[in-house]
């Protein structure tokens, strides 16, 4: 168990896209060190409260800070009877894998870090509590830090709503209480420090044995907290450092001379080296009147800066591959993909409506139509490409993303599906296939009964949950009803088009779509930096609508604007504090309230 200090001294990430690999088979591993792997907290980093680390995957994946592939190495796909051949498996099963059973699962703790959209670590932290995880800390506003077994970390990939990245630690610079790391607590200042660093640090045989004589694949990504030292700052060369040390460690150790090969797509274990600097004090005065009268100390003076610079690395494996979580597969991404419009790059993504429905109560109210059988209502009257009716509908019908994930998976070689196959069930001791089949089993089953309740009729002409959107703009209802289809809830979404200042939430029967206490309503109008009429006419359309149609309920708008927040004339009830991209965004909550009649 972590010491309280392991405790109190925690990382601060950057995460890019890690990929992956395959590999031809090889004989046995011949593990000159016994030592097994040692999964310890990352206290080599302290939680300054930044969030610079945060890094979308979109915004990185055609720069030079992505994954790398190097010169020589084989990359090629490997099919699931590959994979079998080389892991061995049941002809049986669906998918027949067999890792390496773990032994005492229950107690075999781990260390882990999600990353999730600034502002969403509490309700990341809240999921991650109810997938039975312990010691959750959230790490600034865009990251939490928690500990569990191995099957705490498979429901994380395949339940968690707000999550991008989720990883677990193998090695620390500054933990040098295992047995086969030297203490790195001094700082790394070199490429060969850190070379050495990872070759003393990491147990390879545990990490890329296969368990049947073969070698796992790999990809190596690096990111950056602060500055660091300048043999440590070009990002290829050091995830190529990180990756010699692991290729160099499995041919000292094997008598064929093999190694793992490095493929970008789906690797078996994808690293990502987070590299943070930190000065250290080497003993000398620095006189700066001294340094602003003669340029030749400013020479030393920089000299001495970079010689008390030091950087502390910790080494994580991510347990998923495929792309960032916060995809669900339900949105068209290129025009190769089908006949229907492609999203466009700056829609809001899966994870953040997710995110910002929980913060509002949104599966609360859910459960609550569940036990009273009372009905559920959620109502956007500016959908745009339908983002939050569609999580909103996935929530209601207790849809696991990982299972929409693996739905919508498209291969055109034939490659395996890296969701229903994720890498963590690859490890070595890790987890076995049989424990991730009982998840993806019962979410299956969970799913087959939220949407049957979702979609039932609660006797009264509506259903148990009942989600209707409305959007102005033809091209982003295209969009909307693109996804509405493509996650499978067209039975409890509903889409109309047009202004919402004419959209009449009354049936044809005169029957309002609202409930009482049980309904409400989310918006995500357009808030550009740059006012116009059109975005000021929005505003002033939503306040309208919002005064006529939710008097007694919960309203909840997402704004990047003040200004144009304004406009609404309401005084807000709650607001929480939202950065996407270089976007800063509140999540605002508002009560209207029940107009009363005067008499007279």
């Amino acid at each position: 168990m972590a010491s309280p200090s392991m405790h109190r001294r925690v990382g601060i990430l950057c995460v890019v896209l890690a990929a992956a690999i395959c590999c031809p088979k090889g004989n046995a591993l011949l593990c000159g060190r016994t030592a097994p792997l040692v999964h310890r907290h990352p206290s080599s980093l302290t939680a300054a409260g930044h969030d610079d680390w945060y890094i979308d995957d979109d915004d990185v994946h055609d720069g030079d800070n992505d994954h790398l592939e190097l010169p020589g190495d084989k990359s090629n796909t490997k099919s699931d009877q590959d994979l079998r051949n080389d892991i061995g498996g049941n002809e049986q099963s669906e998918f027949p894998i067999e890792s390496t059973p773990i032994n005492n699962a229950d107690t075999d703790n781990r260390f882990y870090f999600a990353t999730c959209i600034p502002g969403l670590h509490e309700v990341l932290a809240n999921e991650l509590i109810s997938f039975g995880a312990s010691n959750v800390e959230t790490q600034g506003s865009s990251g939490v830090r928690f500990e569990g077994n191995p099957k705490v970390g498979l429901k994380t990939i395949l339940w968690c709503r707000t999550a991008h990245k989720v990883m677990e630690l193998i090695a620390s610079s500054t933990d040098g209480g295992h047995d086969y790391a030297s203490d790195y607590s001094e700082g790394i200042r070199t490429s060969n420090d850190l070379y050495q660093f990872c070759k003393s640090a990491i147990h390879t045989p545990s990490l890329l044995g296969d368990g049947s004589g073969g070698l796992l694949t790999l990809s190596v990504s690096t990111t950056y907290a602060s500055k660091v030292p300048k043999e440590l700052c070009h990002s290829h060369y050091t995830a190529l450092t990180v990756k010699n040390s692991l290729v160099d460690s499995v041919r000292e150790l094997r008598d064929d001379s093999e190694r793992p090969d490095v493929d970008v797509y789906d690797a078996d274990v994808p690293l990502v080296a987070v590299i943070r600097g930190r000065r250290i004090d080497n003993g000398r005065r620095r006189d700066w009147r001294q340094r602003e009268r003669n340029h030749h100390y400013e020479a030393n003076f920089q000299a001495e800066e970079e010689e008390s610079l030091v950087a502390d690395v910790d080494i994580y494996r991510c347990l998923h591959s495929g792309g960032s979580a916060h995809r669900r597969g339900y949105r068209k991404m290129s025009s190769e993909d089908s006949d229907d419009a492609v999203i466009h790059r700056a829609a809001m993504k899966e994870s953040l409506a997710a995110g910002l429905l929980l913060q509002a109560g949104w599966d609360k109210l859910v459960n609550a139509a569940r036990g009273d059988g009372k009905g559920a209502v959620l109502i956007d009257p500016m959908a745009g490409s339908a983002t939050l009716p569609v999580e909103a509908a996935l929530i209601a019908c207790d849809m696991a993303p990982g299972l929409s994930r693996i739905a919508s998976w498209r291969s055109g070689d034939g490659s395996r599906n890296p969701h229903r196959c994720p890498p963590a069930i690859r490890w070595k001791s890790f987890s076995d296939l049989e424990t991730w089949d009982e998840l993806l089993n019962d979410a299956k089953s969970r799913a087959l009964t939220g949407m049957k309740f979702a979609a039932s009729s609660m006797g009264n002409g509506k259903n148990n949950v009942s989600i209707y959107c409305n959007e102005k703009n033809p091209g982003a209802a295209q969009l909307a009803r693109s996804s509405i289809k493509n996650a499978g809830v067209t039975r409890i979404v509903s889409l109309s088009e047009g202004d919402c200042i004419d959209w009449n939430l009354e049936k044809d029967d005169g029957i309002s779509c609202t409930i009482p206490s049980r309904t409400i309503f989310v918006s995500n109008p357009p808030w550009g930096k740059r006012l116009s009429q059109d975005i000021d006419d929005s505003w002033v359309n939503l306040r309208e609508f919002i005064r006529r149609e939710a008097p007694g309920c919960e309203v909840w708008v997402l704004s990047g604007n003040k200004d144009l927040t304004k406009i609404l004339r309401m005084k807000k009830s709650k607001s929480l504090a939202i950065r996407t991209a270089d976007e800063e965004l509140k999540w605002l909550q508002y009560h209207v309230f029940q107009k009363r009649e005067v008499s007279v």
